[in-house]
């Protein structure tokens, strides 16, 4: 597989791939891919090998389509036309190698009004009303600090590859297979859409994430060692009330909780929030869990991964956590593989390279000699 893909959304879904046992060569400009000053880079790019290649030169270009005659796989995630305008668009390559399957997910689609203008997440948020249709402090849009169409295009990216790979089994033929981060963004937007400027008033406040606290926002407590979130349902019969393990003298449940008059909830929830403050988060846990009740202790994600100690014994035993050395950040502990097959299990193969690291190993495979390799793979003076 060859990737030349830019951004997260191509660099994650790639990264699946390639830890479930595709052979990935990351293709790079001379210097090296310009996102890889980003920290999240040094795990997206693992488990690939790299060459540095100066597509706008003759004998660069060459040497990529003599990788694309016998690769599976493309990504690229440029603008529509790119690619075509570089030689190496989906017909140039479709003729060279007809299995080839050809991935491409730019910021918005090809034919979208956007296509030709630069494009990245925060822009096709804007763009795709996700910044609109998310309630927060105020009235209006909101930016997302989570990068919703990225990781929506994140998923689209294999998706849209495995599913291309098993139909070439069918066909023999590849095709061109596209997405793009817009699309990702509807993936979720799909699933939650409300009309936010029509929406009636509870929704800002169930919803809302800071100001004023929705009812989710109103579940999570502070306790003398911590922060516990007991929820609000649990899928079992309690065997006392949230307020009888409290010792509070209110007794609503969650049903008739939201319908009491404002003041009377900010009563009870002052009284709760007391309670919750002289409890010990370990303690009460227990003690809501025998009594059918779910609750989770809120922790850092640094705890997660053990940077207050030893990774959550959870995710070692899931293999969520792996030790990777980096050549330019050293000892790190990373995110493991979130997918297990239980015959085919995939792996880590290894840190993310340097740029064209491997420069020498795969164009000396092509019988490039080390003086023509240079010609193509090193920053112009």
């Amino acid at each position: 597989m060859l990737d030349l893909s830019w951004g997260i959304a191509g660099a994650l879904g790639v990264l699946m791939l390639a830890e479930q046992g595709a052979d990935v060569i990351k293709i790079e400009p001379p210097g090296g891919d310009p996102f890889r000053g980003y920290d999240g880079y040094a795990v997206w790019n693992r488990s690939r090998r790299s060459v540095t290649i100066d597509l706008k030169n003759p004998d660069g270009l060459d040497a990529f389509r003599k990788l694309a005659a016998d690769a599976d796989v493309i990504m690229e995630t440029f603008r529509p036309g790119v690619m075509d305008r570089l030689g190496i668009g989906y017909d140039a390559m479709h003729e060279l190698n007809p299995r080839l399957i050809y991935g491409s997910c730019p910021a918005y689609p090809d034919g979208h009004r956007l296509a030709q203008k630069p494009g990245y997440d925060a822009l096709v948020q804007a763009a795709s009303g996700q910044q609109w249709e998310q309630p927060g402090w105020r009235l209006g849009p909101i930016f997302l600090h989570m990068p919703m169409p990225s990781m929506g295009a994140m998923f689209l990216v294999p998706t849209g590859i495995i599913t291309a790979l098993i139909a070439r089994e069918a066909t023999g033929r590849g095709q061109h297979v596209r997405t793009s981060l817009l699309q990702g963004a509807f993936l979720y937007t799909t699933q939650i859409w409300t009309h936010a400027t029509k929406a009636p008033g509870d929704f800002w406040t169930t919803m809302s994430k800071s100001y004023p606290a929705g009812s989710h926002q109103q579940m999570i407590f502070k306790v003398s060692d911590g922060w516990v979130h007991p929820s609000m349902m649990s899928g079992l019969t309690p065997v006392k009330s949230q307020d009888e393990l409290l010792g509070v003298d209110a007794n609503v449940d969650i049903a008739t909780f939201g319908t009491l008059p404002p003041e009377q909830r900010e009563a009870i929830t002052e009284k709760r929030d007391q309670a919750y403050l002289s409890a010990k988060r370990d303690e009460l846990v227990e003690t809501f869990q025998a009594n059918n009740h779910a609750i989770e202790q809120i922790v850092p994600m640094g705890d997660q991964l053990g940077g207050s100690g030893t990774p959550h014994p959870q995710l070692m035993a899931n293999g969520m956590i792996v030790d990777i050395d980096d050549p330019d950040f050293g000892h790190t502990t990373q995110v493991g593989l979130p997918i297990h097959l239980a015959s085919t299990p995939g792996a880590v193969k290894g840190p993310r390279p340097r740029p064209g690291q491997h420069n020498d190993e795969i164009f000396g495979e092509l019988g490039y000699s080390a003086d023509a390799i240079a010609k193509f793979t090193k920053v112009s003076a």
